[in-house]
């Protein structure tokens, strides 16, 4: 038996720990990036280098002195990009999915202005923007594998955090059993509206944001670095496609989730007799991220036991030096040596500086960060957007927009992975298939213009029978048709009359309690029957209070389903052409650094 067989067999034997150094640079150097047996003639020069410098743990699957043989197989460039499509699913779930579904949620749980929530939503990007630099610096000069494995728990913490106002701040009071119903005319209750947990409950929600978005920063820089570093250049791309492929998945996780979370009441435990379609209803938000933290908790274990370097790294590394067109000008000497922090902070600066004077790699940013911002505007109000312009309740808002979008965006990394593939696009060529791919999407994205048109609203955007028209309007209190309901709720609660009229709630309809013996939710409105009193006065007023005058809960149908059909087929096709771009802009940016 040769020399060769048998240091191979030794490692075949099982053993748990690490084989001497030499022997490891000859073993993982004979294979190539997903644990196959190398070529002959690549063996003989491979197995002239050692591993300087560095421990020989960093090449092996464990966690400290532990490194059983049979973990051995998982290290590999494929399972890898498995790995890195898990933390994308979950990380796209939790912020493109499930944060995007319970915006209108939470504005109408804890009385939120659309300024509030699109803050809640802003802090992500804004704690992305603050951290991603010095994480992509520090976390590229580190354990890649070990900082998005500490990167995940700093999400699951994002998420727990994110979830907390459900359990401080007590039970949702509109609807609950026990609780105060739905104001209707002369009822005699108070309806103070209590807000003081307002303030509390956004701060919760804004730091559970922020640990959220540093925790998601080193996916998209450490992560695809690592995968570059990894990967044969022949085969990276494809390795990217799948991860922008699965990463779709994420949010498609989130939008299906959304829906059924969202259509069980907000606290499980009480009994209520509103349903998901009634505009007082909350669906239980928090469900969402618990399930979020739970998971990436369990994601982040075999992050942490995976190797720092792969057999392959050294080969891959140089195979990638011949490939680029110009290799950077090494860091000033004068960085090197002396004080370790001060050596650290010149560096970064230094990096920075040399980001900041490459032309290329700013006009890129800046065309990356303008797809961007229309995928995360669309990512995070889509829903509501859907929800308010063409009258859907919020479960069926978040399944339209995800039933469109996440196969579009799928198709459309795969479609672009796959031109540079077949194509064999390298360079100036890969920028001019951005340029074509960009000028195409902008087109469909005129179907944002298209909306239902809106519902009349008595004394907002219609007038009062009386023409009262104005909330503040004195007039509208003394309307005659609710001047003895004593009306004193401020919730928007709307019901839509027999006269196709919304009214901002029941009371302010002056609607009584139905009793059950027909299909709407309240009768024997006054407002409604002194409005289609002025249209037929030949009619008796008794007669018309008595019969007509009903109302139900929710807004009016507005009856412009084609314009829904046609408004997702329009962004269905321009997010199907924003997602082209993401293999193409993540190839050049890295070729450009």
């Amino acid at each position: 038996m040769s020399a060769a067989a048998r240091k191979e067999e030794a490692v075949d034997g099982g053993l748990s720990q690490p084989p001497p150094t030499r022997l490891v640079s000859r073993l993982d150097d004979s294979r190539d990036e997903n644990g196959g047996p190398a070529t002959v003639s690549e063996t003989g020069k491979k197995e002239e280098r050692k591993v300087q410098g560095e421990d020989e743990k960093e090449y092996f699957c464990g966690c400290g002195p532990w490194h059983p043989h049979r973990l051995q197989i998982f290290r590999d460039a494929r399972f890898f990009t498995f790995l890195l499509c898990l933390f994308a699913t979950i990380e796209g779930a939790l912020v493109s999915g499930f944060t995007s579904v319970v915006l209108s949620t939470l504005e109408r749980r804890y009385g939120f202005s659309s300024t509030a929530t699109g803050a809640i939503a802003s802090t992500f990007d804004v704690a992305v923007l603050v951290s991603v630099v010095f994480i992509s610096y520090f976390g590229g000069r580190g354990h890649k594998p070990r900082w998005l494995g500490a990167s995940l728990i700093i999400q699951a913490t994002g998420s727990f955090i994110f979830s907390l106002p459900q359990f401080v701040f007590g039970r949702y009071r509109v609807g609950s059993s026990g609780a105060l119903s739905t104001e209707t005319c002369l009822d005699g209750q108070d309806f103070t509206d209590c807000k003081s947990s307002t303030n509390a409950a956004l701060f919760f929600f804004v730091l559970g944001n922020i640990f959220i978005g540093v925790g998601a920063a080193p996916l998209f820089t450490v992560g695809t670095t690592y995968l570059d570093e990894i990967a044969r250049p022949k085969h990276v791309s494809l390795h990217l496609g799948v991860f922008y492929m699965l990463s779709i998945v994420g949010p498609a996780l989130g939008y299906a989730l959304g829906g059924p979370f969202l259509s069980i009441y907000v606290d499980p435990w009480e009994e209520t007799h509103l349903t998901p379609s009634d505009p007082g209803w909350v669906g239980a938000w928090w469900l969402c991220f618990i399930f979020c933290g739970v998971v990436s908790l369990v994601i982040s274990v075999p992050f942490f036991c995976y190797p720092r370097l792969l057999p392959s790294s050294r080969a891959i590394r140089e195979e990638r030096e011949r490939e680029m067109a110009k290799r950077c000008e090494d860091a000033p000497k004068v960085i090197e040596g002396g004080n370790k922090i001060r050596s650290v902070v010149l560096s970064f600066l230094w990096e920075i500086r040399r980001l900041v004077v490459n032309p290329s790699w700013v006009f890129m940013t800046a065309a990356i960060s303008s797809s961007i911002l229309v995928v995360s505007g669309f990512a995070s109000f889509g829903p509501k957007y859907v929800e308010t312009q063409f009258g859907l309740p919020p479960s069926l808002a978040s399944l339209a927009v995800g039933a469109v979008a996440i196969p579009t965006g799928g198709a459309g990394v795969v479609v672009g992975g796959l031109i540079i593939y077949c194509l064999k696009l390298k360079g100036r060529r890969v920028s001019l298939l951005q340029l074509v791919i960009s000028g195409v999407a902008v087109l469909p994205l005129l179907g944002l213009l298209l909306h239902c048109p809106t519902s009349d609203i008595a004394g907002i955007t219609t007038s009062y029978p009386d023409g009262a028209r104005d909330l503040g309007d004195t007039r509208f209190l003394n309307s005659s048709c609710i001047s003895s309901c004593n009306c004193t709720s401020s919730v928007f609660e709307p019901v839509c009359g027999a006269d196709n009229v919304v009214y901002f709630s029941p009371c302010r309809g002056g609607c009584d309690p139905t009793d059950n013996t027909t299909e709407a939710d309240y009768d024997q409105c006054r407002c409604v029957a002194e409005r289609l009193h002025s249209v037929a006065p030949n009619s008796s007023f008794s007669t018309l209070l008595a019969g007509n005058s009903t109302a139900s809960d929710g807004l009016c149908d507005s009856n412009c389903g084609m314009k829904l059909i046609f408004f997702l087929l329009l962004i269905g096709l321009g997010l199907f052409t924003v997602f082209m771009l993401q293999i193409p802009n993540v190839l050049v940016t890295i070729r450009w650094v």
